[in-house]
Protein backbone atom coordinates (compact mmCIF):
# COMPACT_ATOMS: atom_id res chain seq x y z
CA UNK A 1 0.00 0.00 0.00
CA UNK A 2 1.52 3.45 -1.08
CA UNK A 3 1.33 6.41 0.83
CA UNK A 4 -1.63 7.63 -0.99
CA UNK A 5 -3.87 4.79 -1.01
CA UNK A 6 -4.09 4.28 2.96
CA UNK A 7 -6.13 7.65 2.50
CA UNK A 8 -7.98 6.74 0.17
CA UNK A 9 -11.01 8.72 1.25
CA UNK A 10 -9.85 11.50 -1.21
CA UNK A 11 -9.95 9.58 -4.09
CA UNK A 12 -6.35 10.55 -5.41
CA UNK A 13 -7.30 14.39 -4.58
CA UNK A 14 -3.16 15.16 -3.69
CA UNK A 15 -4.53 17.97 -2.55
CA UNK A 16 -7.16 16.52 0.24
CA UNK A 17 -4.75 13.88 0.62
CA UNK A 18 -2.20 16.07 2.15
CA UNK A 19 -4.69 17.93 3.99
CA UNK A 20 -6.02 14.62 5.97
CA UNK A 21 -2.09 13.80 6.80
CA UNK A 22 -1.91 16.76 8.44
CA UNK A 23 -5.03 16.56 10.05
CA UNK A 24 -4.35 13.26 10.89
CA UNK A 25 -1.17 14.19 12.62
CA UNK A 26 -2.77 16.94 14.48
CA UNK A 27 -4.84 14.69 15.89
CA UNK A 28 -2.54 12.28 17.01
CA UNK A 29 -0.52 14.89 18.93
CA UNK A 30 -3.44 16.35 20.39
CA UNK A 31 -5.15 13.16 22.08
CA UNK A 32 -3.81 11.21 25.28
CA UNK A 33 -5.30 7.98 23.93
CA UNK A 34 -3.00 5.47 23.18
CA UNK A 35 -4.51 3.08 20.92
CA UNK A 36 -5.82 6.12 18.79
CA UNK A 37 -2.16 7.04 18.16
CA UNK A 38 -1.05 3.61 17.06
CA UNK A 39 -3.94 3.38 14.64
CA UNK A 40 -3.09 6.98 13.46
CA UNK A 41 0.43 5.62 13.04
CA UNK A 42 -0.57 2.77 11.29
CA UNK A 43 -2.54 4.96 8.64
CA UNK A 44 0.19 7.68 7.89
CA UNK A 45 2.99 4.59 7.45
CA UNK A 46 0.46 3.01 5.35
CA UNK A 47 0.56 -0.11 7.21
CA UNK A 48 -3.38 0.23 6.83
CA UNK A 49 -5.66 2.44 5.49
CA UNK A 50 -8.16 4.98 6.70
CA UNK A 51 -11.23 3.27 5.42
CA UNK A 52 -10.40 0.07 7.91
CA UNK A 53 -9.81 1.69 10.99
CA UNK A 54 -12.68 4.26 10.35
CA UNK A 55 -15.05 2.29 12.60
CA UNK A 56 -12.69 0.97 15.18
CA UNK A 57 -13.80 1.65 18.90
CA UNK A 58 -10.87 3.51 19.54
CA UNK A 59 -10.72 6.01 16.43
CA UNK A 60 -14.25 6.36 16.58
CA UNK A 61 -14.24 7.30 20.38
CA UNK A 62 -11.52 9.94 19.41
CA UNK A 63 -13.23 11.75 16.73
CA UNK A 64 -16.91 11.48 18.36
CA UNK A 65 -15.25 13.86 21.28
CA UNK A 66 -14.12 15.99 19.03
CA UNK A 67 -17.07 16.27 16.23
CA UNK A 68 -18.89 17.16 19.79
CA UNK A 69 -16.36 19.34 20.88
CA UNK A 70 -16.53 20.89 17.35
CA UNK A 71 -20.16 21.81 17.50
CA UNK A 72 -19.93 23.06 20.66
CA UNK A 73 -17.80 26.04 19.59
CA UNK A 74 -19.29 26.14 16.11
CA UNK A 75 -22.43 26.62 17.89
CA UNK A 76 -21.07 30.02 19.84
CA UNK A 77 -19.97 31.43 16.55
CA UNK A 78 -21.64 33.94 14.70
CA UNK A 79 -22.99 34.01 11.45
CA UNK A 80 -19.90 36.19 10.20
CA UNK A 81 -17.73 34.06 12.06
CA UNK A 82 -18.69 31.04 10.28
CA UNK A 83 -18.36 32.42 7.08
CA UNK A 84 -14.58 33.44 7.97
CA UNK A 85 -13.84 29.86 9.01
CA UNK A 86 -15.71 28.36 5.69
CA UNK A 87 -13.74 31.01 3.66
CA UNK A 88 -10.72 29.73 5.22
CA UNK A 89 -11.79 26.18 4.55
CA UNK A 90 -11.91 26.71 0.70
CA UNK A 91 -8.78 28.36 0.88
CA UNK A 92 -7.00 25.86 2.58
CA UNK A 93 -8.41 23.20 0.28
CA UNK A 94 -8.44 25.67 -2.98
CA UNK A 95 -12.02 25.02 -3.61
CA UNK A 96 -13.93 27.91 -5.72
CA UNK A 97 -16.18 29.51 -3.63
CA UNK A 98 -19.87 28.28 -4.51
Amino acid sequence: MNQHENLDVAHGDAALTDHLRQSLRILQDRSDDEDFKRLVDDVLSGRTSLRDVHDSQAFSAVLDKGVREFRQRWDSLTDEERADLAEQGREALDVPRA
